[in-house]
């Protein structure tokens, strides 16, 4: 199976002064399991770099979405490193076979000059 990233939205202006790359993608783990996966790059070495939350949203038609699972910094502190520049982490999954699936990361950069964030959908996966 390959990852697929998709294109960012914005939702800090600032964004864009602390991240240099970043991918999320969904992979099937089997018949009713995922891995939802980011990659995160920034300009230089940040205090703190990673994934603030981790949505996991499910759907009946892939347009209508309701989340099924929350993750952040706080309560999974592998979602975010510290004095690096990179993080890569993955949250593992099992629904419903049958539904589609996504997840909605909000990637987080902090250093001495502010904070920066983005929002990134994952693509969907039906189980």
């Amino acid at each position: 199976l390959t990852s697929t990233a998709y294109a960012a939205e914005n939702s800090d202006a600032r964004s864009s002064e602390f991240f240099w790359r970043s991918s999320v993608w969904l992979t099937k783990i089997s018949s009713n399991e995922f891995r939802s996966c980011f990659d995160v790059t920034c300009f230089g070495i940040m205090e703190e770099v990673g994934a603030r939350t981790i949505k996991i949203q499910k759907s009946t038609d892939g347009v209508n979405w309701t989340t099924m699972m929350t993750c952040s910094k706080e309560s999974s502190t592998y979602l975010i490193d510290r004095n690096t520049a990179g993080h890569t982490a993955c949250v593992s999954y099992t629904g419903s076979v049958g539904y589609y699936y996504r997840a909605v990361f909000v990637l987080y950069a902090k250093n001495s000059s502010g904070v920066g964030e983005m929002t990134v959908y994952s693509n969907i996966l039906k189980l």
